[in-house]
């Protein structure tokens, strides 16, 4: 694997870690959780290897994204801002990072790290 792939699996490790844990917090905060499925159904999976940039999959309870869009209480409530808010902005961060984030130091960091395994 090479520098570039191993990059883009510790942000996109990075960036799915930091989504679950303010996410999880805000369902916490915003809703009265009494089974504690919505959160436990929750996953965040990273792969990529060879060939492969990767690839970052979230795994949630269908009705998470239900309880966003519904409002509380009138018709005129606010929404619970729990899946959308989170999902584009681990989004606009990863292609962000990837964009801006891999340059030439970065690059040479990787590749000895991978010599220092070898």
């Amino acid at each position: 694997m090479g520098a570039r792939e191993r990059f883009v699996q510790v942000i996109l490790g990075f960036e799915g870690e930091r989504m679950m844990k303010n996410q999880g917090e805000a369902i916490k905060r915003q809703l009265n959780i009494k089974s504690g499925y919505i959160l436990s159904a929750r996953d965040i999976v990273v792969q990529g290897g060879e060939g492969m940039d990767g690839r970052l999959t979230y795994t949630h309870a269908i009705y998470e994204r239900f309880l966003d869009m519904k409002r509380k209480g009138k018709s005129r409530g606010k929404r619970r801002k729990i899946h959308n808010r989170f999902i584009f902005g681990a989004y606009a961060s990863i292609a962000k990072r990837l964009m801006y984030g891999f340059t030439e130091d970065v690059a040479t960091r990787y590749r000895s790290a991978a010599d220092n395994l070898k």
